[in-house]
């Protein structure tokens, strides 16, 4: 018998319009992947993304879509968490 650990994805969030890549959603692999997921990619000057808001483009506000989705190996997901503790911190 095999345990298997759960991976996680992340899909890139761009602009339909611009092409702009404003960040990544990240969630669960075979889940679903929602708002309140959302890394901001680095230098992201776009408003705070709270659950219910609608995502778009920081750049040009145009409509998004997710493209790209990989897996993200835990060794990675350790280094985004890093990221985003320090982000919050620099916040505060």
């Amino acid at each position: 018998m095999s345990t298997e650990i759960p991976g996680k994805v992340a899909a890139d969030v761009k602009c339909y319009f611009c092409g702009h890549v404003t960040g990544q959603i990240i969630g669960p692999q075979g889940g679903p992947l929602r708002i309140g997921n959302f890394v901001p990619r680095p230098g992201y000057k776009g408003p705070e993304i709270k659950p219910g808001m609608s995502l778009r483009c920081e750049r040009c506000h145009g409509p998004v879509f997710l493209e790209e989705t990989t897996v993200i190996a835990p060794a990675v997901e350790a280094k985004l968490r890093a990221r985003q503790a320090a982000r919050q911190q620099k916040a505060a």
